[in-house]
């Protein structure tokens, strides 16, 4: 696996048949990285950048540099050999409060080292919170229905990886399994294996970054800042802000520290390399995480030959609207398709009901606090037909036909 093929890229041992060259994409020395959502980018000769791969992950979860050096650092350690080979490649317990980018974290990383952002395994541990639901994470025993085919609910193909890509495991909201599984985990923690309970077969973690999430927390620092405290904090100016930041992380710390260790035993958190403690998101992250989701969105309509402009106000206004200090940029992602996406899309089918020509549309926040779609000119040079606000769902004004009444009344 991942160990052996170290050695032999260091010429340690010879080649084994079946490997893949190291610069085959989706190498987990980060060259074959997800270049955004349009797919696989061509590797980078040289071989593993740690910074390319630090800056690819901050430009994608923003706001949370200490958590992204840490999975960068677990990734550095495995690329260079210095994990113990009889354990996973490393095991991250990330905390923090809600809708802060724990889970992205993960799907950013899977992106990189392997096809895509959805090419990992994912265990939601609150389907496992009921002791006869457990068994779904070892199998069936013998006797039992299912012993023999062995089914859990790993994915051994993305647990186990291959040569050059290691496997992605993300164990979500752990502190919610059931204390079964958690006796179980612990020897994948520990050991990388985890023996089915037929007896008869054995999942190896030991070519796997496995990560694991906990809200542990949370709920407290909710009760300790509010959404109103949060904002006035950020209007006192960008120094202060800074200011409030760093004590607020330190605090925050104090606080998850003190839940993870009142709610795990200590033989769990000893089997944790490092623990990435998530910070709550400002109003200014929250603007760049709303100008991201635009980018995300204009990507999408170009595929569909639509250009679509939006300026700082649209930015500024799906912000306001969609984050809360509290709860976090989840809401973001809603606000960005009700408030920005649906009249985007009523005024793409207005002005091209044929779905065939090239659409160019403008967008602006009016100062009702409701976006404005303007067409601009198409490619061609034509101009687009005008189409009327979204919010309003007044008909497109009957150009051409205004024309031929106006030459009918000249004649």
């Amino acid at each position: 696996m991942y160990h052996d093929q170290n050695r032999r890229r260091n010429g340690d041992e010879p080649a084994a048949p079946g490997d893949v060259h190291p610069d085959a994409p989706g190498a987990p020395d980060g060259t074959g990285a997800s270049d955004g959502p349009g797919g696989p980018e061509q590797p980078t000769p040289g071989g593993f950048d740690p910074e390319r791969l630090s800056g690819r992950l901050r430009s994608r979860v923003l706001g949370q540099e200490p958590a992204v050096a840490a999975v960068v650092r677990a990734v550095v350690l495995a690329t260079a050999g210095a994990t113990d080979p009889q354990r996973p490649l490393a095991n991250l317990l990330l905390v923090g409060p809600t809708g802060v980018g724990k889970t992205e974290l993960v799907r950013q990383v899977a992106a990189e080292l392997r096809s895509g952002p959805d090419d990992l395994c994912r265990v939601d541990m609150n389907s496992l919170a009921q002791e006869h639901y457990a068994a779904s994470f070892t199998g069936a025993p013998p006797g039992y229905a299912g012993s023999k085919e062995a089914f859990t609910v790993f994915d051994r193909t993305t647990v186990e990886g291959d040569p050059y890509r290691p496997g992605i495991v993300l164990f979500d909201e752990v502190e919610k399994a059931h204390p079964t599984v958690l006796r179980a985990l612990l020897h994948v923690l520990d050991n990388g294996t985890l023996r089915l309970a037929n007896g008869q077969q054995t999942i190896s973690f030991r070519n796997s970054f496995v990560f694991l999430t906990s809200n542990l927390g949370s709920a407290e620092l909710a009760r300790r800042r509010d959404a109103r405290w949060r904002r006035a904090a950020d209007r006192l100016g960008a120094r202060s802000g800074a200011l409030t930041a760093r004590l607020a992380a330190k605090g925050n710390k104090d606080v998850l520290t003190a839940a993870l260790r009142g709610f795990f035993d200590t033989e769990f958190l000893n089997r944790i390399d490092e623990t990435a403690v998530f910070t709550e998101l400002d109003t200014a992250t929250a603007e760049r995480i709303a100008a991201l989701e635009i980018e995300l969105l204009r990507q999408r309509l170009s595929r569909r030959s639509v250009r679509l402009d939006a300026d700082a106000s649209v930015t500024a206004l799906l912000a306001e609207r969609g984050f809360d200090p509290v709860y976090g940029a989840r809401g973001l992602r809603r606000t960005v398709r009700t408030v920005l996406a649906a009249p985007v899309a009523d005024a793409v089918l207005r002005v091209r009901p044929s779905g065939g020509e090239p659409v160019h549309l403008r967008v602006r926040a009016g100062a009702d606090g409701e976006m404005r779609v303007t067409p601009q000119d198409t490619p061609d040079g034509t101009a687009g037909r005008e189409a009327p606000d979204a919010t309003e769902g007044r008909e497109a004004p009957d150009r051409e036909g205004a024309r031929d009444r106006a030459e009918a009344t000249d004649a």
